[in-house]
């Protein structure tokens, strides 16, 4: 018995119409990206998305000029592509400020927010120079010093070293909730070790050489009842344990 042929598939020709149709719906897709992505470089390129304003806070003692200047070269460029890391980066390498933080905001502005490093104490080096709490000298723009502890050089202590207790000092103070610039006026090495003098009235208080931390604490704990007799003793010796010594 003879097999049966198989019958050939018949292909269906598309018409020149439909080759024509094809041809035009390419066209329309190209035609459509080209307009989306010209479409979207004239939005980037537009007012809205140029950096026209520096909004510039947190300024105190940094004038907000030197900011803006370190800022200008940027005004005029597509938002899109500032860099708030590397904006911020060279900000901070600005006098005196801590951390800066940048962000973008619409319509074509540019945030920034200084945080200031806080001076704690004042040497004097030919001029008053203002320190933060890691010794390093802090810039003054023309304003006078502000009210804060002096550490001065005593006995035959180098100055640096003057300087590092005078700072170790201060951070305890300040740890145990004093107000630093209510609290102490001057600070020297002498012969006891590092001694305060307060500024509300004559009392000399002794620290010692070391553990700060535990002394300040335990002076927090009188500090009250001092404060309630109303008269400071003319020294206070804080350099025995768990108690403060009053003469």
């Amino acid at each position: 018995m003879a097999k049966p042929r198989r019958r050939a598939m018949a292909v269906k020709r598309r018409g020149p119409w439909a080759r024509v149709l094809l041809a035009v719906l390419v066209f329309l897709g190209c035609l459509a990206g080209w307009g989306g992505w010209t479409g979207i470089r004239a939005f980037l390129a537009s007012d809205f998305m140029t950096l026209s304003t520096l909004e510039i806070t947190g300024c105190c003692v940094l004038p907000e000029e030197s900011v803006r200047e370190a800022l200008e070269p940027l005004l005029g460029r597509p938002l899109h592509r500032v860099r708030p890391d590397s904006v911020a980066a060279a900000l901070d390498s600005l006098p005196r400020v801590r951390r800066a933080r940048v962000r973008r905001q619409l319509p074509g502005t540019l945030v920034c927010r200084i945080e200031e490093a806080e001076g704690v104490a004042l040497v004097w080096d030919g001029a008053w120079r203002e320190l933060d709490a890691d010794g390093r000298p802090l810039a003054r723009f023309g304003d006078v010093p502000p009210d804060l502890p002096i550490i001065r050089r005593g006995g035959s202590v180098p100055a640096d070293s003057a300087r590092g207790l005078a700072l170790r000092a201060l951070a305890a103070l300040g740890a145990a909730s004093f107000d630093l610039a209510g609290e102490v006026s001057e600070l020297a090495v002498e012969a006891e070790g590092l001694v305060y003098y307060r500024n509300r009235s004559a009392t000399r208080v002794i620290l010692g050489w070391e553990d700060y931390e535990a002394r300040t604490r335990c002076y927090r704990e009188v500090f009250a009842e001092l404060t309630a007799a109303g008269a400071f003793p003319a020294e206070l010796d804080l350099r025995f344990r768990d108690q403060v010594v009053a003469r």
